[in-house]
């Protein structure tokens, strides 16, 4: 059962991360669409993976964790800044302060740099809550959605996008609360089809202007409470479904490639892309977009994984083979 569910999540995080680079090609109406659940998905399946700590082991906990997500955080950005700025290099102690601060100020190639951030955080803030029972944990997680949805949050640039947590925070500890559910009902076609209508509903009613609903959580654009769990949380299980499809198929081999190294086509997509369009002159498609973004970051990916220094560097470990976050 370990087995199955680790491949079924592998695929899951492939899809999730190919949605988000999808979502990033620029097309018009996929940006809409995907930005309803992409993200609150990946924190979603991130969610799953997430293990209580005790209150004797966080610090240590929440030292490895750092250790692992902040590492490639600064690698990166000072690798991607190299690559764009290798004749202006003067601007490297400005653009390392851009790093530490984070949030909202990182546009452009570092655009998605805050979900690293964001991620550590919400990771962070669970793990505080670990020893209390589960009413209060989700009493407190409801109590933050419902703050994070405070309009006044949205137009202030906080240190690393910290009043994002607020929100994403609910989407990561339903992964956690709902692990064994979604293990039991993960191949449930008839639950999978009924979210998947109460999803279609929404985009319906949407393209024909009978509702105004937005999501980006990195800008601070939310809607209201009710509204941003039913929307998002409606495109989850036919998502969680086609992974448990597609993880019995040939093509399980390929996306858990994918899901494994979903964190460096986070970081890699943009960059990618932006070189193709900038550097190289080349306008690339949407379809493209996502291959370029998908394709060349785990052809890389898998080459750090040879050397001890590139995976403790950009890939956050020291085994060859990357996990999933969790």
């Amino acid at each position: 059962m370990a087995s199955k569910r680790m491949e079924w999540l592998d695929t899951a995080k492939a899809l999730s991360i190919i949605l988000v680079v999808l979502g990033h090609a620029g097309h018009q109406y996929l940006d809409i669409y995907l930005g309803w659940f992409r993200i609150p998905l990946f924190f979603f399946l991130s969610g799953i993976l997430f293990r209580p700590v005790c209150t004797r082991d966080f610090f240590r906990w929440a030292a490895g964790r750092m250790r692992r997500l902040m590492v490639p955080y600064f690698s990166y950005g000072i690798l991607i800044f190299a690559v764009f700025n290798l004749h202006n290099m003067d601007m490297i102690f400005e653009h390392l302060a851009a790093l530490l601060y984070g949030g909202r100020a990182l546009q452009g190639p570092y655009g998605v740099f805050w979900f690293i951030t964001v991620l550590l955080l919400t990771q962070m803030l669970l793990a505080l809550m670990s020893p209390l029972k589960r009413w209060v944990q989700m009493t407190l997680i409801t109590a933050l959605f419902i703050i994070g949805h405070t309009p006044v949050l949205a137009s202030s640039d906080f240190f690393w996008n910290v009043d994002t947590v607020l929100v994403a925070v609910l989407y990561y500890s339903l992964g956690h609360y709902a692990k064994d559910f979604i293990v039991k009902y993960n191949h449930s076609f008839w639950l999978a089809a009924g979210s998947a209508l109460i999803a279609a509903f929404f985009v319906i009613m949407s393209a024909n202007g009978f509702m105004a609903y937005e999501m980006n959580l990195k800008m601070g654009r939310l809607n209201n409470p009710v509204m941003d769990i039913i929307v998002p949380v409606s495109f989850f299980m036919p998502v969680i479904y086609l992974s448990t499809v597609l993880a019995r198929c040939r093509a399980r081999d390929a996306l858990g490639t994918v899901g494994r190294y979903s964190v460096v086509i986070m970081y890699l997509h943009l960059p990618v892309n932006i070189f193709f369009r900038t550097v190289l002159g080349y306008d690339v498609t949407t379809f493209e977009f996502t291959c370029f973004g998908v394709v060349i970051p785990v052809i890389i990916g898998m080459l750090m994984s040879r050397a001890g220094v590139t995976r403790r560097l950009l890939l956050g470990r020291d085994n060859r083979m990357p996990k999933t976050a969790g």
